[in-house]
């Protein structure tokens, strides 16, 4: 969409009127968060006369700095990833600075459910001085009233996830379909926990199926460790592949696979189910904010469950044929990137004076 561009550019804000947005997200390559900043970029500059500049987390040693001069230009700030951003932010937003434009904070997952010890600190800080607070669901809202319950000054609105596909282009995939296809995607990470794919495939009692991995390594023992696992099994691991390409090879699959410890709510998921892919996802906060057991996909706890649900999944065309519809249902009605985008614009013009 031609929304994540260079800090540089960004930075350089035109002496026009115009109110401009900054978007703080990771924007690295394959990672989910990228993919949500620029389609919640997309939904505010189609509907409002804002501009938003999507300013990437991932150096914030060299970039705080200059953000620090440059922040009062913007009407408002999205902080997508409360510790990641927030970790920048803390030095900016601090008790003696004022005419600091309003902050959002948007908790992507990860500040969730993989809190890190070291953290800790830098949400209590932070979640104070926000204006107001997004979560993905209302599970994940409980999560925030509860655990943060002593540092909450302002409101939590949810926000589910949309999706928004780019117009297709199918791609001559350069891999043999010899097998019923099993889609698994993500960065290469242990919370996304790829061997647990692995070890569900070891499960299958025949030679029908073969697993895709696709994603960018994020994790580079953890991709030698697969690549030295899969040798005998009926595995490709294809590396990150782009938006079209993962949209093709979900189009030509059988079943879609999500081995997630945890989601905050897994955007790859949804895109499946848009695409009419049926859906097989372990049991965890994000992921059952999404999935009814049988009928919008698959819960499964262990490798062993997820088989036995593709092997009942095979069994039936009628069930198939159910889940397939039922998830369409559910996307459209309750992630429907009609309603995202009113809700974000809302909240903005609810803020900027």
């Amino acid at each position: 969409m031609g929304l994540l561009r260079r800090r540089k550019t960004l930075l350089s804000a035109s002496s026009d009127n115009t109110k401009r947005i900054l978007l703080l997200a990771s924007l690295r390559q394959g990672c989910g968060n990228a993919a949500t900043a620029s389609r919640i970029a997309y939904e505010i500059q189609t509907s409002t006369k804002f501009t938003v500049d999507c300013v990437s987390v991932d150096t914030p040693d060299t970039e705080s700095g200059s953000l620090a001069t440059s922040i009062r230009r913007y009407s408002a700030v999205l902080a997508l990833h409360v510790y990641r951003a927030g970790n920048i932010l803390t030095s900016i937003y601090n008790d003696e600075q004022i005419d600091l434009p309003p902050l959002i904070l948007i908790f992507a997952g990860t500040d969730l459910h993989s809190c890190e010890p070291k953290w800790i600190s830098t949400l209590e800080y932070i979640i104070p001085r926000a204006s107001s607070l997004v979560c993905f669901s209302y599970e994940w809202k409980k999560y925030v009233e509860t655990e943060y319950k002593n540092y909450l000054t302002s409101k939590i609105t949810v926000i589910p996830q949309s999706v928004l596909l780019s117009p297709f282009i199918f791609e001559q995939l350069p891999i043999t379909m010899d097998k019923k296809a099993i889609i698994w995607t993500g960065e290469i990470r242990p919370v996304k926990d790829p061997i647990f794919a692995m070890e569900f495939l070891s499960c299958l009692n025949n030679n029908e199926y073969r697993l895709f991995l696709v994603g960018y390594e994020n994790d580079k023992a953890l991709g030698e460790q697969l690549r030295s696992a899969y040798s005998h099994l009926n595995v490709t691991f294809i590396g990150g592949q782009s938006q079209s390409f993962v949209h093709t090879l979900m189009r030509t699959s059988f079943a879609y696979i999500n081995t997630s410890i945890n989601e905050g709510m897994c955007l790859a998921m949804l895109e499946a189910m848009t695409l009419g892919i049926p859906v097989l996802a372990r049991r965890n906060t994000g992921n059952t904010s999404i999935i009814k057991h049988r009928k919008t996909g698959f819960i499964f706890d262990t490798p062993d469950e997820a088989a036995q649900c593709l092997v009942e999944l095979d069994s039936s065309n009628e069930l198939r044929h159910e889940l397939i519809q039922q998830a369409e249902k559910y996307v459209k009605k309750y992630h429907n990137i009609s309603n995202e985008t009113k809700a974000y614009r809302n909240l903005l013009l609810s803020l900027i004076k």
